[in-house]
């Protein structure tokens, strides 16, 4: 119906609607703020009883300095009718806080429609760090730039008023974020690409992309016909087995791989003044070095590999890679490499099931079924995949002395939850049901009913 309209509007009747539709688009992220916020004050922190039992609800201050606490098991149910993680929900309830209690004329920009949403959230999230004075100065400096500039501009102009604010602590904050060095690996891949995220100093940063591009030219001499930019890329992999990468550094530290180096004066002096081969052979003056095994110095990595039985028969289809994606058969030995030496351990067979625990303490063998079958938190809506989850109960555990049946800790009883998501159910008036193994059943405080199995999360109403 929507593209029948728009097939009889000429130029001016397209950006007429693109318009109304872009103030729609504002006002309805805006109202998602507003909810947000309102949110936050039916949970207010300071409404929370006093609890000493270990993961029991507490107040947290979500946003800046000068926002009221709210309760830290609050954003949950609001992250699931939003169909997004709790973590997004706090960032949600975070950002329309700090708007409504530390940045005024931003926060009144947005609720007139002059800022798109995601703009006011980046100011939000910019100035967290600030204390309230120091945020209201940049939302004094960045107000009149509202809806005027693009977000690139914008960016910058609330990056200088931060430094701006306060130049002595914007220089703390930049010795302190010299600490917070990191390599991380990105969430997702594509087609058995992984994208490799690290802060490093920048001398350090300076020197890595000096030997990945050595590496790479290395790679190009030796007939590697791939663009510079893969070849780079392949450098990491090689860099990753320190032996291999020695050996071709090796090999070619005397190469003029860009025919632009010359022999300095010093080179060929010591050239010439090298003594004859029979003294420089002597045995009295070698310092012979320890045997070199490149095996040995290969790292060590385990890599869990999901195939089908249908996929292994055929040589043909998808394999899930944990920490990496799908990835198709053909494309493995990209994924493992030429230069590794593959050791393969013993399939699990997952239908086999496992024999019910009648104790608390889950098995090594029994949680690593589990997180074969199950690799990803089975809360509503949940975004972690990790093997550094718990193990919960479905229903709690009840030792004998309590009259609690045989083999509680089962498949079938129990399902990865991080930490937060565990403590919602044992303290936050959450409950859950499998009726099944595999399929979780989440009832929110307010009585709405949650369906998680393979295919994600089904919200089946309120009741």
């Amino acid at each position: 119906m929507f593209e029948n309209d728009l097939a009889e509007l000429d130029a001016a009747g397209t950006l007429a609607a693109a318009e109304v539709n872009e103030h729609t688009l504002i006002t309805a992220e805006t109202r998602r703020l507003q909810i947000a916020a309102h949110w936050a004050d039916l949970h207010p922190g300071d409404a929370v009883a006093e609890s000493r039992l270990p993961g029991s609800e507490r107040p947290a201050q979500l946003g800046g300095d000068g926002t009221p606490t709210v309760g830290d098991f609050a954003p949950a149910e609001l992250g699931c009718v939003l169909r997004t993680s709790d973590g997004s929900a706090s960032r949600l309830i975070a950002d329309a806080l700090d708007l409504r209690h530390r940045l005024p004329r931003i926060w009144a920009a947005a609720l007139a429609g002059q800022v798109p949403a995601y703009q006011a959230r980046y100011i939000a999230t910019a100035t967290r760090q600030l204390p309230a004075e120091q945020a209201g100065f940049v939302d004094q400096r960045i107000a009149p730039s509202l809806g005027a500039v693009s977000f690139g501009r914008l960016q910058t102009l609330v990056e200088t008023a931060i430094i701006d604010a306060d130049p002595e602590a914007a220089e703390q904050r930049a010795a302190a974020a010299a600490q917070e060095r990191f390599v991380r690996l990105g969430s997702t891949s594509e087609h058995g690409l992984k994208l490799i995220i690290a802060r490093a100093a920048a001398g350090d940063a300076l020197w890595f992309k000096a030997t990945i591009d050595r590496i790479a030219d290395i790679l190009g001499h030796d007939g590697d016909t791939d663009t510079t930019d893969v070849r780079r890329s392949k450098a990491i992999g090689i860099l990753a087995q320190p032996a291999e990468a020695l050996r071709l550094l090796h090999e070619h530290q005397d190469d003029d791989l860009d025919g632009s180096a010359e022999p300095s004066d010093r080179d060929q002096l010591l050239v010439e003044d090298e003594p004859p081969a029979e003294e420089a052979t002597h045995r009295s003056l070698q310092i012979m070095p320890s045997p070199f095994n490149p095996d040995k110095a290969r790292p060590r990595a385990i890599v869990y590999i999901h195939l089908s039985v249908e996929a292994l028969a055929a040589g043909t289809g998808i394999a899930r890679v944990e920490n990496v994606g799908p990835v198709l058969l053909s494309r493995l030995q990209m994924l493992l490499g030429d230069r590794c030496t593959i050791n393969l351990k013993p399939v699990i067979d997952l239908p086999a099931g496992h024999i019910p625990i009648d104790c608390y303490e889950i098995p090594t063998s029994l949680r690593e079924q589990l997180l074969l079958r199950y690799p990803a938190d089975v809360f509503p809506f949940a975004n972690v995949v990790s093997r550094s989850v718990d193990m919960d109960h479905t229903i709690a555990y009840l030792s004998v002395t309590e009259g609690g049946p045989p083999g509680q800790t089962r498949i079938g009883n129990l399902g990865p939850c991080v930490r937060r998501h565990h403590n919602q159910k044992t303290h936050g008036g959450w409950h859950v049901r499998q009726p099944e193994p595999g399929t979780w059943l989440w009832r929110s405080p307010h009585g709405r009913i949650y369906l998680v199995n393979a295919t994600g999360t089904h919200p089946l109403g309120h009741s």
